[in-house]
């Protein structure tokens, strides 16, 4: 009876770290699966210093010759409205994977299982919504936890992942640094019910928080850079960096109180926004460094 006695944890303990041997599994698995590769290169980061035309459907379009002759009765506003934009500035950035979406609750459930840390439980205020679906994007309890769970991947896997630069987030947002306002499949910032699912819903990528992937990717094959929630990025805050900022790979400043955040609703791929370390519910994407 006594040698029962000492078996059972010891089979208790066995079952416990397969658990969390197939949980790992399966975190790297999606994570693997769902990096995109972006080939390096050369872009002008920040304000393209152009207007962009107001219709109904609201501000969308760069202001081109070829877009002047498509919309002759279009009024075109100039980027602004104390809207924080990067200084344009040239950026050469080596090859690197991104995630296609946003880290969803799924995976960020499964590390804190992985980790024996309690579940972050934010929940939402608006009953009619579950915003803590498996596929939602997961709202981080800071920018401290984003970091933590791209370097967890790292240590497990001995590679290099991160959070995403803000330039490398730039960079993928518009899709190899062409000129685009939103991270849409259209470079436009709203999606008509009648080209989306077959509930109809929703009918714009700025009405609220819905699962990774609700709309169609940008043409580098990344979801909801353009929609969802704020994102953190690597980066220290500081609305003077890229005076003086390195061309190549540039990493942000030293230090700093705030960290930049891209992303969220309608925002432009060339907005940027800024939080303390210590801001709840915003998600993030890790990328994969050589």
């Amino acid at each position: 009876m006594y040698k029962k006695l000492l078996i059972l944890p010891l089979v208790f303990s066995l079952v416990a770290c397969a658990s969390k041997d197939d949980k790992l599994e399966k975190l790297l698995k999606i994570t693997e699966e769902n990096m995109v590769f972006v080939k390096g290169g050369s872009f002008m980061m920040g304000d393209p210093e152009g207007t962009r035309i107001k219709d109904k459907y609201g501000y969308h379009l760069l202001r081109t010759p070829e877009n002047e002759k498509k919309y002759p009765d279009a009024s075109w506003m100039r980027i602004g409205g104390g809207v924080d934009l990067a200084l344009k500035h040239k950026v050469t950035l080596s090859d690197y994977s991104i995630s296609k979406y946003e880290t969803t609750w799924e995976e960020f459930d499964l590390y804190y299982e992985i980790m024996g840390k309690e579940y972050h439980k934010k929940r939402s205020k608006d009953k009619k919504r579950e915003f803590r679906g498996p596929k939602m994007p997961a709202a981080t309890p800071s920018w401290n936890e984003a970091k933590n769970y791209c370097k967890f991947l790292a240590k497990q896997t001995g590679k290099n992942y991160d959070l995403t630069t803000e330039a490398q987030w730039e960079y993928a947002a518009r899709s190899r640094g062409k000129y685009v306002y939103y991270a849409t499949d259209t470079g436009r910032g709203v999606r008509n019910r009648d080209s989306l699912n077959p509930t109809n819903e929703p009918k714009n990528i700025g009405d609220g928080i819905f699962k990774v992937g609700s709309f169609p990717p940008n043409p580098l094959g990344l979801y909801d850079m353009t929609g969802n929630v704020h994102e953190w990025v690597n980066d220290w805050y500081s609305k003077d960096y890229y005076k003086k900022s390195p061309e190549l790979n540039p990493e942000g400043p030293k230090t700093g109180t705030e960290k930049v955040k891209r992303g969220a609703k309608g925002s432009l791929t060339f907005t940027r926004s800024k939080s303390k370390t210590t801001a709840p519910n915003k998600s993030f994407r890790c990328v994969l460094n050589p």
